[in-house]
């Protein structure tokens, strides 16, 4: 009786093992953008299952054992496939790589964001995060971002572009979706997205929540420019640090398109995790001397030429209070590059 116990205890292992291994196969599939750009997304509002199951033709089977009802995913493969490289970066320091594809991918659809093109047409962009996982785990740990856009053509719904490998960012496996669409002076659409830090979600109340900035071009939907701490918000009373960074124009110039980006906020030094980006490049002198509590505003110039990226310098000026309660503005000189 032992003997066939242990029997029948080995073979419910082999055959949950067989099962398991049997149903956890992604499907191999390609990004054909010609003919995705032919085929048809309807006439109606987007459907964001309906466009990712189009976009990534690997519905997830009901037995596959990393199911999950976090998300609806796709759950794919692509042995043809370039290899793509993705770091993050601390200080000039490589902080994290991750190689993807992954050999097995999850893939869901975070946003849609409808919007006028510079010609009054509508379109939708339409983002996608992916991740190795599929249970929305991790706050350190993030997402690939997926892009397809859209315009109505003839009452039609027709993809003007797709790109299947953005960025790497977010956290909870989750890559932010781009969340606001600006038309340069250049007559140009320029996607942003407010989030993707690591520390988007804080594990303990007195942590602040920081999010980056990102700008993406319109037509190849690339990233341009990345700006982490770009925004800081309380979460819970402990933390008085607060500020924002917006685009406040977008216009063409003889060296190439021009950002102007302003900051505008609270720093309260006794928790400075981490600096306004903007504020980074203030010397350690100068900020030692600034006191514990200071509002700013700051004003930078990003430009993207035909190759490489130009960061100017911003310009940097702190409000605060004496210690006989009088109001001193104070101008900052700033260096050209940020302070290690």
């Amino acid at each position: 009786m032992r003997n066939l116990s242990a029997f029948l205890c080995l073979f419910i292992a082999f055959w949950s093992f067989s099962q398991e291994d049997e149903t956890f196969h992604p499907t191999d599939i390609s990004f054909d953008l010609n003919r995705l750009k032919t085929s048809d997304f309807g006439t109606d509002s987007l459907d964001g299952d309906k466009v990712l199951f189009q976009l990534f033709p690997a519905p997830m089977q009901e037995e596959d054992p990393e199911l999950s009802e976090w998300k609806t995913s796709a759950f794919w493969s692509c042995s043809s496939c370039a290899r793509y490289d993705f770091v993050s970066y601390e200080d000039d320091e490589i902080t994290e790589k991750e190689t993807l594809p992954y050999a097995a991918n999850y893939t869901w659809c975070t946003n849609i964001l409808y919007y006028q093109s510079e010609k009054g047409n509508l379109r939708a962009i339409v983002s996608f995060s992916t991740s190795q996982m599929n249970d929305g785990t991790g706050r350190f740990t993030r997402g690939l971002l997926s892009l397809a856009n859209f315009e109505k053509q003839n009452g039609t719904w027709k993809l003007m572009n797709f790109e299947p490998f953005v960025n790497f960012q977010g956290s909870f496996t989750q890559a932010s979706p781009v969340d606001e669409v600006m038309i340069g002076e250049n007559g140009k659409i320029y996607f942003l997205i407010h989030g993707g830090e690591a520390n988007g979600v804080s594990a303990e109340e007195y942590w602040p929540l920081y999010q980056g900035l990102y700008i993406l071009d319109g037509d190849s939907l690339k990233e341009i420019f990345h700006q982490q701490a770009a925004s800081c918000s309380e979460n819970g009373d402990a933390v008085g640090s607060n500020w924002i960074t917006a685009v406040k124009k977008i216009k063409g110039t003889s060296e190439g398109v021009q950002f102007i980006l302003e900051t505008k906020g609270l720093l309260v030094k006794e928790f400075d995790w981490y600096r306004p980006g903007m504020l980074q490049f203030i010397s350690k002198e100068d900020f030692d001397q600034l006191p514990p509590r200071f509002e700013f505003e700051a004003v930078q110039h990003v430009t993207k030429p035909e190759k490489g990226l130009k960061v100017e310098k911003p310009l940097v000026s702190v409000t605060y209070k004496d210690e006989k309660g009088t109001i001193r503005k104070q101008i900052i000189e700033t260096q050209n590059t940020p302070v290690k």
